[in-house]
């Protein structure tokens, strides 16, 4: 990682202050209608959630949901989930999720696609050992693109890959219908 960004990271006590305690972390990348941080906030509530969702409106509908349905152990934020990760304190997230993932399928947009060797880099930065990184994704290339950067990345290693027992989201609903294989794969960081 560029000098700049590692010297540029939140304080060190950033997640205790955005959630006013201090517990495990999970965040989800790219939570699309919020179905999965919704559903784990209200299973684990010892653990906190952090989404980060590139759509704006998508953001506020999802921040909405977690007012209405009175989840205080989650909070969404919209950006360039490439950009923020390379920001959080080193050693602060338990767990990374990232399903379904937009796999940016025109050749011109491939530049905007998540996995890259920076990208893969600032997860491991940001994972606490024994912390995972979770894919799911239902497009056969991108996982292999996905999965080539994560096992290329020194401090993770791999913990799974096949594909999962259960999902309920849109995404992964879609995927089932269409009869399409679902991929997944989990890494750790490496003690």
């Amino acid at each position: 990682m560029p000098e700049a960004a590692a010297s540029a990271c939140l304080p060190a006590d950033c997640w205790q202050q955005i959630f006013g305690t201090r517990r495990p972390l999970a965040v989800e990348i790219g939570p699309g209608r919020g179905e999965f941080l919704l559903a784990s906030a209200r299973r684990e509530p010892g653990w906190s959630f952090f989404a980060i969702e590139h759509s704006a409106s998508r953001a506020l509908r999802i921040a909405d949901q977690l007012v209405r349905q009175h989840v205080d152990n989650a909070r969404v934020l919209s950006g360039d989930a490439a950009c923020l990760v390379e920001l959080f304190p080193p050693a602060s997230v338990t767990a990374f999720y990232v399903l379904f993932p937009d796999p940016w399928w025109k050749r011109r947009h491939w530049k905007r696609r998540l996995w890259t060797p920076r990208f893969a880099a600032a997860l491991d930065r940001a994972l606490a050992v024994n912390g995972t990184v979770e894919l799911i994704t239902d497009v056969a290339a991108y996982f292999a693109s996905a999965l080539f950067q994560l096992n290329a990345t020194p401090g993770l290693e791999v913990v799974t890959v096949g594909h999962p027992a259960t999902l309920q989201t849109s995404f992964a609903r879609k995927a089932a219908r269409r009869g399409t294989p679902i991929y997944r794969s989990v890494h750790r960081k490496r003690a």
